[in-house]
């Protein structure tokens, strides 16, 4: 009899399902629209993302885990990114377009802590499913943010979000200091979870997290892949970001295959 009794849904994890959805439609509408509600949808699919990430952390690490692991990614990356818009370092020459992305500080968005976030969550479970020593997972971790980049800088460079300099000149090259700069910064932030809030152990279903961060890594090389409009027809990025994030993406689903 108790074999017919259904097991009870964890309230937060269909509330972190939603956010998922609303992350998806408003990237899949973001390509539709543009203007001032290509901009909203920006800042739209920022939260969802984030706030799906946010609850799903809560379910598998708890309060205490929770505001640490957002406590050490929004500071961290908030001075980060005020140092870099600042001198340059770690990046490379860029500012932001501060009329696009909601408020700012020291001519930051504030967004962009959250869309830092939103990604430094599943990367560190998705790792966390393939690795436990802590060095190793720090370096991929920090690996898969940096190349999740391919997808996001060119894209958001042409959209007008931020613009990049060489020598003093706007440019929409984007510098290979950037790349490093993600890399390093993750590395610093990744670092810091790993001291303070530990490895990941998730006692909850984790798909939502995985199936954002499928979403983002297929759904970019799908947009960017295809040449007719709405599609971005942008195929360098599409498999710059589609072999980078795979180097790390293809064994982890092959390996989350194999234990099903």
């Amino acid at each position: 009899m108790s074999s017919l009794i259904k097991p009870k849904r964890n309230p937060t994890l269909v509330l972190a399902g939603i956010a998922a959805v609303i992350t998806v439609l408003a990237n899949i509408l973001w390509a539709i629209f543009s203007g001032p509600t290509r901009d909203a949808l920006t800042i739209t699919g920022v939260l969802a993302f984030s706030i799906a990430s946010g609850l799903h952390a809560y379910s598998a690490l708890g309060k205490a885990r929770l505001i640490k692991f957002i406590s050490i990614a929004l500071i961290a990356t908030i001075v980060i990114e005020i140092i870099g818009v600042k001198t340059g370092i770690p990046f490379g020459t860029y500012e932001y377009n501060l009329e696009r992305l909601g408020p700012t500080v020291l001519q930051v968005p504030l967004l962009i802590p959250f869309a830092w976030f939103m990604m430094l969550y599943p990367a560190w479970l998705v790792v966390g499913d393939q690795v436990k020593a802590k060095v190793p997972a720090i370096l991929m971790s920090a690996l898969l943010m940096a190349t999740w980049d391919l997808y996001l800088d060119p894209q958001m460079v042409n959209e007008g979000y931020w613009t990049w300099f060489v020598a003093g000149v706007p440019s929409q090259e984007i510098p290979i200091s950037n790349f490093v700069g993600w890399f390093i910064t993750a590395v610093i932030i990744f670092t810091l979870i790993s001291i303070f809030v530990g490895t990941p152990k998730s006692q909850v279903s984790n798909l939502v997290p995985y199936a954002l961060m499928m979403w983002i890594w297929l759904g970019s090389f799908l947009v960017n892949i295809v040449t007719i409009s709405p599609f971005l027809g942008e195929p360098k990025v599409a498999w710059s970001g589609f072999i980078g994030m795979g180097v790390l993406l293809l064994p982890w689903a092959w390996l989350t295959w194999r234990r099903r």
